[in-house]
């Protein structure tokens, strides 16, 4: 867990997180990214009182911290799992990612080398824990034509096998948009995403969020065009061309000849329209898909 002036909310996430009941040996690592507030001494008498691990670094971004954290990791552990410094986990939600990740692979693939992501729903709320909605069943869940451009897997939901975190745990902060997205990504590139469609936990929005996330209507237009004008689809499309370089050779023909022309197609205008009007990339409905190939046309990926 990376933490950042998170004094409101903690001390709910830490409780929550050590309150799972299941069949597994636990251990909490935190890395708190410079706070100004009172997250240090809260993170400080959970590290005295209930024996967590506390790292204490200067500020460098949630990705920075994120993977800070995954590189002083125990590389013997079986699985990993992110977590929000916000949100409240219901007591059954990592028994749930530990059933599926310890019975798939025996039971399907009679090996546990295959990189594997579990992810599960969560309720919306507002900052006093009161449901405004629920996530969506995510559609083209693992489909590398849709994770290319549609991140599906957000980090406070995902748990991943040590497989996986070993692909990751070497990614370059400055190479990545996202940390959850480059970890989607992966997964779907070179592994298998494990779905659970359970509600299994509160995700708080409160409007200081990272990310965030709105259920739909205005909110959801607002922050998409918000997005669009920050100049982030930019971001987007230097996390990807980064991702084709590192895994140009890994990737399957098919993946890698997509990719090539996404991050390549920008160079021109000729070279925009013809990848628009034929790239297999697709978003949840027609009409998102239709306006991605509208927005890459126009060069805003670039």
């Amino acid at each position: 867990m990376p933490t950042y002036n998170g004094e409101r909310f903690l001390m709910e996430q830490l409780d929550s997180i050590l309150g799972q009941r299941g069949d597994f040996d636990l251990h909490i690592t935190v890395r708190d990214d410079g706070s100004t507030d009172g997250t240090r001494d809260i993170l400080r008498r959970y590290e005295k009182e209930q024996g967590i691990t506390v790292i204490l670094g200067e500020r460098v971004g949630v990705n920075a911290s994120m993977m800070a954290l995954v590189n002083q990791a125990d590389g013997n552990a079986d699985l990993y799992a992110f977590s929000d410094q916000d949100d409240v986990w219901y007591d059954f939600r990592l028994q749930e990612a530990v059933q599926a990740l310890r019975t798939y692979p025996v039971s399907r693939h009679k090996t546990t080398d295959k990189p594997l992501l579990w992810i599960c729903r969560e309720e919306l709320t507002d900052e006093n824990l009161q449901t405004i909605g629920h996530m969506p069943h995510p559609k083209y869940l693992g489909h590398f034509h849709n994770a290319v451009i549609q991140n599906k897997a957000p980090g406070h939901t995902q748990v991943l096998n040590r497989a996986l975190w070993a692909l990751f745990k070497d990614y370059p902060p400055d190479k990545i948009f996202v940390y959850d997205w480059v970890v989607y990504l992966l997964a779907s590139a070179f592994g298998e995403l494990l779905y659970c469609p359970r509600l299994c936990g509160k995700y708080r929005q409160h409007g200081a969020n990272a990310i965030g996330y709105s259920p739909g209507g205005w909110s959801h237009f607002r922050r998409r065009l918000k997005r669009l004008f920050s100049g982030s689809l930019g971001g987007i499309a230097g996390q990807q061309a980064y991702f084709l370089t590192r895994y140009r050779e890994s990737l399957r023909p098919d993946h890698r000849h997509m990719l090539e022309g996404f991050v390549n197609g920008g160079r021109s205008l000729p070279a925009r329209l013809r990848f628009a009007l034929t790239t297999p990339i697709k978003r949840d409905t027609r009409l998102e898909s239709l306006q991605f190939r509208i927005l890459y046309a126009l060069g805003v990926f670039t």
